[in-house]
């Protein structure tokens, strides 16, 4: 069976390390937030790690990230790539994934094999590396389900160590490596364990409606890609960071004395028996889909998309903060910023 070999790099670690000096970072994340960076260091080889130093960020696709004017802190991009299918039984194939390739590339291409595991996660900006630190998930589906082992780099102990899925703390867009084990863990590479025969997952409104011409992984990805482009703006033409804010999980009692005022607040139950509500009701509920304010705004299309037109970061947070208040006072629900937040005005 095809595949690169895994993380293809220059033979020579070291040697060749490209380095930026007062890096523009506009073109670097997705939200095109005016930006400089004092250093960026490019990865090229998972050897590369090595120069790591406390206080050094990690920059993948940057779709997950609010970067203010100025960046004090080291940045390092891996760019080094491969794929290799490292072992497989019966019903399933494990595939391990550096971190620097390209998530949707990823995913297209484990869906043309009709491989099942990802394809729901399909279009989604950003790196392979950085998917599983804010454990991405979309249409009824999280990285987490599909994530066998996780190779990182021990900033202490200067080695890589595999982790199970299991001890990585993967819940709603959370893991250890986006909390405490930030300063200590650079992913540098992850497995995936794929099944080889599957059935589509189309339970997820949207996809439940086309259930009847989805039959493989390659129909899911498809379809689920037409879904986003109907539903999502393109941060190529219309800059953002995805999902803006987190869906907020309250607890039965609240929920219930919410629903009581708004009887069709739409809500999901989640694994530990609370309740979530989506964020983007609440959004278009208090008036904003579709509103500008200044140079930012909500998308058209989708009420949980912050887009820029322009401005800097500190205008985009000045303006969540507005719906984060507006929506706290008409439902008493906390609205969490999703993207990290990195530099200083």
């Amino acid at each position: 069976m095809p595949h690169t070999p895994l993380e293809t790099a220059t033979t020579n670690p070291f040697q060749t390390m490209q380095t930026e000096y007062h890096a523009n970072l506009a073109p670097r994340h997705t939200l095109a937030c005016p930006a400089t960076a004092r250093e960026l260091i490019y990865i090229d080889h998972p050897d590369e790690w090595r120069i790591t130093a406390p206080g050094d960020r990690i920059l993948g696709g940057g779709s997950n990230i609010i970067f203010r004017a100025e960046v004090r802190e080291r940045l390092l991009c891996p760019r080094y790539t491969g794929r290799q299918i490292t072992g497989e039984d019966q019903e399933h194939l494990y595939l391990r994934v550096a971190a620097g390739e390209r998530w949707d590339d990823l995913v297209a291409w484990t869906a043309a094999q009709n491989w099942y595991g990802i394809e729901n996660l399909a279009a989604i900006p950003g790196s392979v590396g950085a998917a599983p630190v804010q454990n991405i998930g979309a249409y009824g589906r999280e990285i987490a389900d599909a994530v066998h082992t996780i190779h990182a780099y021990n900033r202490n102990t200067r080695q890589t160590e595999d982790i199970p899925a299991a001890a990585c703390g993967f819940a709603y867009r959370q893991s250890h490596y986006k909390q405490h084990w930030r300063s200590r863990y650079i992913i540098s590479a992850i497995t995936l364990r794929l099944a080889k025969r599957g059935q589509p997952d189309t339970a997820y409104p949207g996809l439940r409606e086309q259930a009847a011409t989805i039959h493989n992984a390659q129909d899911a990805y498809t379809a689920i890609r037409r879904l986003r482009a109907t539903r999502l703006p393109d941060p190529k033409t219309e800059p953002n960071a995805g999902s803006f804010f987190h869906n907020p999980i309250t607890d039965h009692a609240t929920f219930s004395a919410l629903q009581q005022r708004y009887p069709d607040i739409p809500h999901y139950p989640t694994a530990d028996g609370r309740v979530k509500i989506p964020a983007a009701w609440c959004i278009e509920q208090s008036g904003y889909k579709g509103v500008r304010g200044g140079n930012v705004g909500i998308s058209g299309k989708h009420a949980l998309v912050l887009t820029n037109h322009g401005g800097t970061a500190a205008e985009i947070l000045a303006f969540a903060a507005r719906i984060q208040q507006d929506v706290y006072a008409r439902y008493g629900l906390t609205l969490a910023i999703e993207p990290d937040i990195i530099g200083e005005d």
